[in-house]
């Protein structure tokens, strides 16, 4: 028997005994493919390749994170109080688990690693899912990379009570920056990284699941790019793909979470880029991924607003909260499939 749940505008059929049927380690691989906000084993196993490339800590970091928070999600789903159609669909997605995963490489990319670090990604990831499955749970509203996000700002004023030891953060270098390489290196970012081969990597990973998504979130880091060069930021920013990576992120993401639309995807990428720079001037831990995440609510909201504003009443044939729809998995009759209306 299939259920169905509605996310504003379509019915997402799930089947409430898929879980038992897919591994947990096919559901970590989702969850580490969702980074990207797909859901495809194979991408999630193109990233922990890239990562390889780059770090065997970090890599290291993704998985232990995405093992334990799919493992706190499994936990929690199966309690009365967060047995829910959307938590049931979002653990099968891979969803729940890629804010721990986040969170494992945003730690080893700050701090030094220590026995204190590997305690701290186990520990942490523990409250990122509880602060995810809740979320879910009690909203529809996308949280994206919020859990990851408030757990590591939390853990920074802590870090040196606890034992963790920051990596020193210099100035950037004054070069000139490419803004091909810079792109590829902005799609490098997204995993922590700045490497131009991880960012080739990832733009395969996401091609692999949905290659017009990898279209837009080369775009939108173009935009971050063209953009910085522009107005003359730091080369070493720019060719390091920090200035960027939040403009990829936002581009991809509005065209999965809000609507396939180049425009909304370009307009995430620009506002994304000025927020992770006012957030990068002016918060007191590193911004992260804030930049993407609040832009890609404020065109949430504006798409809300459109409708009230111009009082139109369209139906939506790609419509807003729909999370990873039509996503070839290894076995894609388990994702989201909407219907048209």
């Amino acid at each position: 028997m299939t259920a169905s749940m509605s996310m504003v505008g379509f019915d997402v059929v799930a089947d409430p005994p898929a879980a038992s049927r897919i591994p947990f380690w096919r559901l970590c691989l989702r969850g580490l493919s969702c980074c990207a906000f797909q859901t495809n084993e194979f991408t999630g196993i193109v990233f922990v390749i890239g990562l390889l490339v780059w770090s065997r800590y970090q890599a290291a970091f993704f998985v232990l994170g995405v093992i334990v928070g799919t493992a706190v999600a499994q936990l929690m789903v199966s309690w009365p109080a967060f047995r829910h159609q959307r938590t049931s669909v979002f653990r099968d997605l891979g969803i729940l688990g890629f804010n721990a995963a986040l969170f494992g490489i945003a730690m080893g990319n700050f701090f030094k690693v220590d026995a204190a670090l590997w305690a701290t990604i186990v520990i942490g990831s523990v409250v990122v899912e509880v602060v995810n499955v809740v979320w879910a749970r009690v909203t529809g509203f996308p949280y994206l990379a919020a859990p990851f996000i408030l757990v590591f700002w939390l853990v920074w004023p802590l870090s040196s009570s606890i034992g963790l030891h920051k990596v020193p953060l210099g100035a950037w270098e004054m070069a000139p920056a490419r803004y091909i390489p810079s792109v590829f290196a902005s799609l490098g970012s997204t995993l922590f990284t700045t490497s131009i081969t991880v960012g080739a990597l990832f733009l395969v990973g996401v091609a692999l699941a949905n290659w017009r998504h990898a279209l837009i979130g080369f775009a939108g880091g173009l935009v971050a790019v063209a953009l910085a060069i522009h107005v003359h930021v730091v080369g070493g920013a720019i060719s390091t793909g920090y200035v960027g990576f939040n403009a990829v992120l936002a581009a991809l993401v509005v065209c999965v979470v809000v609507k396939d639309d180049i425009r909304l995807a370009l307009l995430a990428a620009f506002i994304g880029t000025w927020i992770f720079s006012f957030m990068n001037a002016s918060w007191p831990a590193p911004a992260v991924a804030s930049g993407f995440v609040l832009s890609v609510w404020l065109v949430y909201v504006l798409t809300k607003f459109e409708k009230v504003f111009w009082r139109r009443a369209e139906p939506e044939v790609c419509g807003v909260d729909v999370f990873w729809q039509n996503i070839p998995t290894w076995d894609s009759e388990l994702a989201p499939q909407p219907e048209m209306k």
